[in-house]
């Protein structure tokens, strides 16, 4: 967020005055938009490059919907979208109502390779998400990064070129040496202030990677209880089971059927 609004305001600073301010004033008032919520389906697709499903796509959805419905998992409205790409079964949570899936998973259920209740599991993970506010504020948060992502994706190309050189990737794994002579450096030179800010860069390197990955981790907890309370668990547990079994897989299916399943005394499917 940091680094967006400074080359925000540096791209402001270096076009016509007037640009600069309509930049900023523009920016502000769309994120502002999206923190109320308002235009998210629209900037989801746009940066998602994600649409409204077709006909054959709703009427392949029409079991899994059905078995939503039956769990009080729709009630409150969901924008349902679709994504060409990537391939494979992918589904996704944005804002505040705005599910993204895969046209693989729309494919995956029409050839019957997904059960109908195995999709309903997926689906309720990322509504799991939704309802339990993880993503509420992502799609500014996005809008706002954008500078961000795109200094990211010029990063990326820049490290798979460098990459391709074995004492770059060395230098850039063993990193932290780098980081501790930087602080030695600047203490016994007398500017202790730019050994912490190199060192502090280089911390940061491992921080920020392991803190995105414990709050992805804990995000997925809390939607597998989700999941697991709203008596789907069994099902996400057959498709998790159908991949590779890592300790992480291992872990949420234990974890899922350890959660009792609720009691449903009406199994009517609602038809849709």
């Amino acid at each position: 967020m940091v680094v967006s609004t400074l080359v925000t305001c540096v791209v402001g600073a270096l076009v016509h005055p007037v640009a600069g301010a309509a930049l900023f004033v523009v920016g502000l008032v769309t994120f502002g938009a999206l923190l109320c919520g308002r235009g998210e389906s629209l900037f989801v697709r746009l940066l998602a490059r994600a649409r409204e499903p077709r006909d054959y796509e709703l009427a392949a959805l029409r079991p899994v919907v059905a078995v939503l419905k039956e769990l009080d998992l729709v009630s409150s409205p969901v924008q349902l979208l679709v994504r060409d790409r990537p391939a494979g079964v992918r589904v996704g949570a944005a804002g505040r109502r705005t599910v993204v899936i895969s046209q693989g998973l729309v494919e995956a259920i029409a050839s019957g390779r997904i059960r109908p209740d195995e999709a309903a599991s997926l689906l309720a993970h990322a509504i799991g998400r939704i309802r339990l506010g993880q993503c509420r504020y992502d799609v500014a948060l996005e809008f706002w990064m954008l500078p961000w992502r795109l200094l990211q994706a010029v990063g990326h190309s820049i490290g798979r070129v460098i990459g391709w050189f074995p004492l770059a990737a060395f230098a850039w794994r063993v990193r932290f040496v780098t980081g501790g002579v930087a602080l030695v450096q600047g203490f016994t030179e007398g500017q202790a202030v730019f050994g912490l800010i190199g060192a502090g860069v280089v911390a940061l390197s491992y921080a920020v990677p392991w803190a995105e990955q414990q709050a992805a981790l804990a995000g997925e907890d809390e939607a597998d209880r989700f999941v697991a309370a709203a008596g789907l668990g069994d099902a996400l547990c057959r498709f998790l089971e159908r991949g590779r079994r890592s300790p992480r897989v291992l872990h949420r299916v234990y974890r899922l059927r350890s959660v009792p399943a609720p009691v449903v005394r009406d199994r009517t499917v609602l038809a849709s």
